[in-house]
């Protein structure tokens, strides 16, 4: 059967029919991916486009399906407008708001992965669709617009902070709320009770969605009642991962007017919970992916960029007034260090210089531009040797046409103590990427410089001291790293100061919230 042919037959099924055998749908998608792969880029686009033309007179519901299988295989920014536009004409008798929310999440999620995704455009209308989607919860508890409670009421020693997600201290996000909720408390002397939403890709909503992901969810931490960090206790509540409940939603509202907290955080952002939670209290959102805006209509937010024309395009569509938005500088604290490797032990070399790539979504972060790089690097010079950390499941069919990396690369997979085995290696070398901020400072802090691109959250967190323009420039910064032991030492050096400004909260963090502290008080 070909592709039109398959298309043909499901575009009869009823949506009974359809959403039973969804798996067995994405697995014959899967297929046709892997065969589309096969042709020439020119052949790959005529395919999709095909495709996206099939769904031109399908239920709303089925073009989502197919459109995000589109934006998946290709990249391509058309797909995402498309596919964004459908949703945010779609009825709601068709496509609910909680399938709106799941598709806001799978679409953001797609974005962060793919550079090319990361479009001005695009994000204007993720930015629609949230506040669309921020408007009709609203709307739902019969909420207007602002109405803060009465500032002499308010308790201006409590800070509510908001997350989507809660895991552990391998959670770069979870690591940046405690930090935080350690810096109001330790040194703003705030009480802080930290919740949960569970809002982080739920599940509640989930409808066909090409290549659909799911949110970890941290069971074991539903029984606590307080959070421990730097001999620091929170209180703590988690919420049900069954999120966007309506029940569970009204109760943390009716937390925040009875407990009157001076102000809210919410960190990271795309969170309507938190979001309707900043109708009764001025909230502050932190975008963990620091170098972009966060999807929040709160009244504040805090990135550590320079706003361009585009940004403040999307702070209007957000609603947030772009002088409210206050550039400080993304800090980390790192999960304390607890071993100590030999390379023998991790198995790397001894007399090699170690590369260092490390990140949680190797597999769709690199790519045979990067890792082409990286075999032009070790073909030049035979005494550079490569580790990756993480979750790299690909790593023996990417590296299968590269034998000079095959030979000379490990995979050390998913490592509990990333201090540890970051000290064994070398250089810091980061792929085109958006994340990963967390593990380029914990390079620095180890004195260990870093070879990055001007993109993404690990050139922000790095500094321009340690930027190339591109791959070529990458691949002789490396090889002068590794040949150069005067320029690698005095890097070192600066590498380490830049650490010690990364890890410095209170000056930065605790300053800007001092700042906002100040404007809220001239509000009364």
């Amino acid at each position: 059967m070909t592709i039109k042919e398959y298309l043909m037959t499901i575009k009869e099924y009823p949506m009974e029919l359809y959403f039973s055998k969804y798996g067995e749908i994405e697995a014959v998608l899967k297929q046709i991916e892997k065969t589309i792969e096969h042709n020439l880029i020119e052949e790959q686009e005529v395919i999709l486009q095909d495709v996206a033309d099939m769904t031109k007179d399908v239920p709303s519901w089925m073009r989502v399906h197919i459109l995000s299988f589109c934006m998946l295989v290709s990249g391509k920014e058309k797909y995402a407008i498309a596919l964004l536009d459908d949703i945010l004409a779609a009825s709601y008798d068709e496509v609910g708001e909680y399938n709106k929310l799941s598709h806001f999440w799978q679409i953001s999620t797609a974005q962060f992965m793919n550079q090319s995704l990361q479009t001005a455009t695009v994000r204007q209308k993720i930015a629609q669709l949230y506040c669309e989607l921020f408007e009709v919860f609203k709307s739902s508890f019969g909420l207007k617009g602002r109405q803060y409670l009465p500032w002499q009421e308010r308790n201006h020693d409590l800070v509510i902070v908001f997350s989507a997600q809660v895991l552990g201290m391998e959670h770069a996000p979870t690591k940046t709320l405690l930090d935080r909720c350690y810096v109001l408390k330790k040194y703003l002397k705030k009480e802080v009770v930290i919740i949960n939403t569970a809002m982080h890709i739920p599940m509640k909503g989930q409808a066909p969605f090409y290549g659909l992901v799911n949110a970890v969810y941290a069971e074991e931490l539903s029984g606590l009642k307080e959070l421990e960090f730097k001999g620091e206790n929170f209180e703590f509540h988690q919420c049900e991962n069954k999120m966007p409940e309506l029940e569970i939603m009204a109760d943390i509202i009716r937390m925040v007017k009875a407990r009157k907290p001076e102000f809210i955080i919410c960190i990271g952002g795309g969170d309507v919970c938190a979001d309707l939670c900043g109708l009764f209290a001025p909230q502050i959102t932190i975008s963990t992916v620091f170098s972009k805006i966060a999807m929040s209509c709160g009244e504040y937010q805090i990135v550590d960029k320079t706003l361009s024309i585009e940004d403040k395009e999307e702070l209007a569509i957000l609603g947030v007034e772009s002088q409210k938005v206050k550039q400080t500088q993304f800090t980390f604290s790192f999960k304390e260090q607890s071993h100590s490797y030999t390379r023998e032990q991790l198995g790397l070399w001894q007399d090699k210089f170690i590369l260092l790539i490390v990140g949680w979504r190797l597999d769709q972060e690199i790519d045979d531009k990067f890792l082409k790089t990286l075999e032009d690097v070790l073909e030049e010079d035979d005494d550079i040797a490569v580790a990756f950390m993480g979750i790299f499941d690909t790593y023996d069919e990417k590296i299968n046409d590269y034998p000079i990396l095959q030979k000379n690369s490990k995979n050390l997979g998913k490592q509990m103590d990333a201090l540890a085995v970051t000290e064994c290696c070398d250089l810091y070398v980061n792929p085109r990427r958006s994340g990963g901020g967390s593990s380029v400072s914990e390079a620095l802090y180890k004195g260990i410089p870093a070879v990055t691109l001007p993109i993404g959250d690990v050139s922000v967190a790095a500094g321009k001291s340690f930027w190339v323009d591109d791959y070529i420039g990458m691949k002789s910064q490396i090889i002068r790293y590794a040949s150069d032991k005067n320029f690698y030492e005095e890097m070192s050096r600066v590498a380490r100061t830049r650490a010690e400004e990364l890890m410095d909260s209170n000056n930065s963090f605790g300053k800007t919230i001092r700042e906002i502290e100040g404007e809220l008080a001239t509000q009364i």
